[in-house]
């Protein structure tokens, strides 16, 4: 794995994407800092990291988007496929020095709120340093996702679009929720619709249509016995997943200073899942 790391790393420096990354996040960093802080005379740096959330959306899928479709691209994946390392190796080297190009960015921002404090503002630190955990850990998460992404195209520029518009529905979903319709039929036709989604993937993925057909069947089955035996469930149910499903809501908690476990643990079971499905993906790919 520190071959495939080091390896990795060395590429976001050896080419201008590294670079733009870093001065791309600076720049929207620096901006807000001047305009809250220097500017309007604000000591709370919360709000720059607030603002920042935003922009990430459309700077991390640069970092993530060509970890895998790269390779695929060039076809030099089947040089990384045939080393004596492991898949799930292969695949946490990578997402390790996306995250450490990450890392080093976050803590490039550092010297701004201690300026803060160096000029006599007095600084909200619980506020800050939430702030800061619930920015790093939503980039934990978009990286894996961008991460999978990557893994299911051989075109980066693809990579990128697909990625930008994901993390978006992430930021938008909260605010979604509610202007969809919350009836019965809506939810339920919604859910259907969800899961002809889930199996056309799955077929994708292992090439099964007896395995795809019994997952379509089970689970459509097991939606219109729900509808009979309980449709209360349905009430509001499509608002509600898009809140739970929204990686940026849970950010205000953090901003307040409030500390959830809950929270932390559904970004890192994120990151996880995500990191493991790109294992699956590879394995597939490298195998076939």
């Amino acid at each position: 794995m520190k071959a495939v790391y080091l390896k990795e790393l060395r590429s976001y420096f050896t080419s201008t994407l590294g670079y733009i990354y870093i001065a791309m996040m600076l720049v929207i960093f620096g901006f807000y800092f001047f305009l809250y802080n220097l500017y309007a005379g604000y000591v709370d740096y919360s709000y720059v990291l607030s603002n920042v959330t935003t922009l990430i959306l459309f700077a991390m899928p640069v970092l993530t988007m060509r970890l895998f479709a790269d390779e695929l691209k060039s076809k030099t994946d089947q040089m990384l496929f045939t080393a004596p390392v492991s898949t799930a190796q292969i695949v946490l080297g990578k997402f390790f020095a996306a995250l450490t190009v990450f890392t080093i960015t976050v803590v490039l921002t550092i010297p701004q709120p201690l300026t803060i404090v160096g000029l006599g503002g007095k600084l909200p630190v619980p506020r800050v340093v939430g702030a800061y955990i619930a920015m790093y850990l939503m980039g934990i998460a978009f990286i894996s996702i961008g991460m999978f992404i990557s893994a299911c195209t051989n075109n980066p520029v693809v990579a990128l679009i697909v990625s930008i518009a994901v993390f978006l529905l992430t930021f938008i979903s909260a605010g979604l929720g509610d202007l969809l319709p919350s009836t019965i039929t809506f939810t339920v036709g919604l859910c259907i619709v969800l899961l002809a989604v889930l199996v056309w993937f799955l077929y994708r993925q292992i090439k099964d249509v007896y395995l795809s057909a019994t997952v379509g069947v089970l689970g459509l089955g097991g939606l219109i016995a729900l509808y009979f035996l309980k449709p209360s469930v349905y009430n509001g149910l499509v608002s509600k997943a898009l809140n739970w499903i929204s990686i940026t809501a849970r950010y205000s908690d953090f901003y307040s200073g409030i500390f959830t476990f809950a929270h932390i643990l559904f970004y890192v079971s994120l990151a996880i899942l995500f990191v493991f499905l790109t294992v699956q993906r590879i394995e597939k790919r490298r195998w076939s």
